[in-house]
């Protein structure tokens, strides 16, 4: 049996969005499912367009092996398709040494995260120096960050925090 989730390409570079680069993304998509068909027996849909803006994927995996297969990781080959295809058009959208960011949504409309990638990796960096302080301010904090997190845990369902 196969097990589908719904997973949200956006670029790490939130001056691109993903809808820009649908046809690209499609190739390298395509390019992708190939090997991961071959390998895992995992099938990769068609991206598609939702809302205005989001890029949604349709991945099916065998039950057996959803709980340990990584998504990132295993898409990478979308991201190093685009950068060797299209030599030099999506070198410049590099955040470190990551193109796309992939993230799994409920549902293809239920993910309407307005964050820019920037800002999201800003405030993980910003957390991280503030774990760093052991000093009484910052240890108040971490706390309410940490009392914050829980309680949205608690809202939207999400586990392992």
């Amino acid at each position: 049996m196969l097990i589908s989730k719904n997973i949200q390409i956006e670029f790490a570079d939130s001056s691109i969005k993903a809808i820009n680069a649908i046809n690209d993304i499609r190739e390298g998509v395509r390019s992708a499912s190939l090997n991961l068909y071959s390998r895992y027996d995992v099938q990769i849909q068609t991206p598609m367009v939702y809302g205005e803006d989001k890029v949604i994927v349709e991945i099916k995996i065998p039950e057996e092996i959803v709980d340990t297969f990584a998504i990132g990781p295993h898409l990478k080959g979308v991201a190093t398709y685009l950068l060797k295809q299209y030599t030099g058009r999506y070198n410049q959208y590099l955040v470190g040494k990551r193109l796309l960011v992939y993230t799994e949504v409920a549902t293809p409309n239920s993910s309407e995260n307005n964050f820019r990638m920037e800002d999201r990796l800003e405030a993980v960096s910003k957390f991280a120096k503030l774990l760093e302080r052991s000093d009484e301010e910052a240890i108040d904090a971490i706390s309410q960050i940490l009392i914050i997190l829980k309680e949205a845990a608690g809202k939207n369902d999400i586990t392992g925090i």
